[in-house]
């Protein structure tokens, strides 16, 4: 299904990445099979979701599956070809894969997918900047790596939901990637990887910012990238001081 070759050829790019360790990977999937996959999750219903959209204004317009553990019969029951991927993303094929790509030993998936699983933005919504939680709620493992699969065929640039990465101290966006089809983007989780799509999307009302989020963790983690247990890090845009407001230009990446 992936080009396991890629992850010891690509090991150098990805630990020397700025703002923090990353790669992008078009093609990612077999064609035919992400094809299906966008095909099921365009015509998904099971489709969760928080109403209240988070009152600070984080987050817009997104829906995602599961919510709840029980949810994950959903996905297999109207999604199966969807469900066999992400079981395969959480396979030891896969975390092999991804351990010789990034140097990070002993990873362990999450089969209950928190956070993860399928996720669907539509028209006018948004994610804001953000470094990810750092501990899972229930087993307790430290968080370390996503990757984040996006499904969009014919995904127009002024649509917008490029997935913006920015440097540690917040002062500059380094990276603006465009969800574009079978395109994965993988990363270190630090609380200090700030990312997000922050500008509502442009899209039109029929179209919707389709992806799969995978979350995998390891019983420690380096001294110095321990903090204490926290949700989601938010980043408002006033905390926000970019320095070349033209600087996504010289780092967008497209087809």
């Amino acid at each position: 299904m992936i080009n396991y070759k890629l992850s010891q050829q690509l090991h150098f790019n990805y630990t020397n990445a700025h703002p923090f360790p990353h790669i992008v990977i078009d093609n990612f999937l077999d064609k035919g099979i992400a094809q299906r996959v966008y095909n099921e999750m365009k015509d998904f219903k099971g489709w969760d979701w928080d109403p209240s959209d988070y009152s600070e204004g984080v987050q817009k317009n997104k829906f995602f599956c599961p919510g709840f553990d029980f949810q994950i019969e959903f996905i297999k029951n109207d999604a199966p070809i969807t469900y066999s991927v992400l079981d395969f993303l959480n396979s030891d094929i896969m975390l092999s894969y991804l351990q010789q790509l990034t140097g990070i030993e002993n990873l362990i998936p999450d089969d209950k997918f928190v956070g993860g699983g399928m996720h669907k933005i539509t028209k006018d919504g948004k994610l804001a900047v953000h470094a990810d939680y750092n501990i899972h709620p229930v087993t307790k493992l430290h968080r370390r790596l996503n990757l984040l699969i996006y499904l969009n065929p014919n995904w127009q640039e002024e649509w917008g939901g490029h997935l913006e990465l920015w440097n540690k101290d917040l002062s500059q966006r380094t990276h603006n990637i465009l969800p574009i089809f079978n395109r994965a983007v993988i990363f270190n989780i630090t609380d200090d990887a700030y990312h997000g799509h922050p500008h509502p999307l442009n899209c039109p009302d029929d179209e919707a910012r389709f992806s799969l989020a995978m979350y995998y963790f390891t019983d420690s983690r380096p001294t110095e990238e321990i903090n204490e247990e926290h949700a989601a890090l938010w980043v408002f845009p006033e905390e926000i001081q970019e320095t070349n407001d033209n600087l996504e230009d010289l780092f967008k990446i497209n087809e």
